[in-house]
């Protein structure tokens, strides 16, 4: 094993990676309905990953012809500083020969060196071979996730709301919350902490105006495209809830759902719906060449999951999140030989 670095590997080395992604998507069907991603997509993630989970860290395994598996690690800061988010993959051909197993085992070294004692695989397929593989090392499932997605082309937008119910009015924006809402909206996204997360260690953010204009700061930075539509209450002035939409550079005809948070005591007036609905109309007034809408909640969050269908989404699949201790999972990797 040995590190990857995407920002400098050579032609050669990107290939062989790209070769990796590909062939499992082909074999897999994890994913199906997704297309086979492409040599500029997997470089572009791989040099540009999903902001907000942290620094990512990279390993690769190769034989004679090249780069025939890889480790990829994401470290979350702040309340998550504990936490890495890892994968391995196996080109298929290389597959039940221990190399993930051999893979994994030379990476923990690596997370403890960043003081991480829990491992977590998120977004793993249900019955799929390599959550198979996860469980029998050992990894307990901590939650269930249900994605979503709509295509623009096929929606039926007389199904979106245009407007929020009469006692708020709507406050939109691109990038940064303007400075008369901010502390209300810091407020208001922290009523996600009432979502359900099932058990994993992931936690969520304490939203403060500081933390709120760090993370608008960090997706600048990325060239990350945030839209905020908030809920303000018209008797207080404060923002009360609000949904999130991001549009990442490498993927520009796709949306990616951020938080949808309402404070309870505005709860059971279909703001949640309103205030989505009134973002996918956004949208897709600004990018009138939208073509997805991807969102992603936990998959016993039945009202949330109501509120998708309600707009158009349809439900892809049950993905895994599995967790471990490292330290337990380093001396069972050991055992193993």
């Amino acid at each position: 094993m040995e590190s990857f670095d995407p920002h400098h590997a050579d032609e050669a080395d990107l290939a062989g990676y790209f070769r990796v992604v590909r062939d499992s998507h082909l074999v897999d069907e994890d994913r199906p309905g997704e297309p086979v991603p492409t040599f500029e997509d997997v470089v572009a993630r791989l040099r540009r990953p999903f902001p907000g989970v942290g620094p990512a860290g990279h390993w690769v395994v190769r034989d004679a012809g090249g780069i025939v598996a890889f480790g990829y690690a994401r470290f979350p800061e702040e309340e998550n500083s504990h936490l890495a988010v890892a994968t391995v993959v196996v080109h298929p051909e290389h597959r039940r020969r221990g190399v993930a197993t051999r893979l994994l085992r030379a990476v923990l070294p690596r997370l403890r060196e960043r003081g991480r004692t829990v491992i977590e695989d998120w977004r793993l397929v249900e019955g799929r071979p390599g959550t198979d593989w996860a469980l029998r090392l050992g990894f307990r499932t901590v939650r269930a996730l249900a994605p979503m997605v709509m295509a623009v082309a096929d929606a039926d937008r007389a199904r979106w709301p245009v407007e929020l119910p009469p006692g708020y009015r709507v406050e939109r924006w691109i990038g940064a919350a303007p400075e008369r809402v901010v502390a209300s909206y810091a407020a208001a996204r922290s009523a996600i902490h009432d979502a359900p997360m099932g058990t994993t260690e992931f936690a969520l953010p304490q939203w403060t105006v500081e933390r709120v204009r760090e993370n608008e700061a960090e997706l600048r930075a990325e060239d990350v495209e945030q839209r905020v539509v908030a809920a303000v209450h018209e008797a207080t002035g404060e923002v009360v809830g609000l949904t999130e939409v991001v549009l990442l550079p490498r993927e520009p005809h796709t949306s990616h759902q951020g938080d949808t948070a309402v404070l309870a005591a505005h709860r059971g007036r279909g703001l949640g719906s309103a205030l989505k609905g009134v973002m996918a109309h956004w949208l897709v007034e600004d990018h009138p060449d939208l073509e997805h809408m991807h969102t992603v909640t936990n998959a016993d969050n039945e009202h949330m999951i109501r509120v998708n269908r309600e707009l158009g989404m349809t439900a892809e699949r049950t993905e895994l999140v599995v967790a471990h201790d490292v330290d337990a999972l380093a001396a069972r990797l050991t055992d193993r030989g």
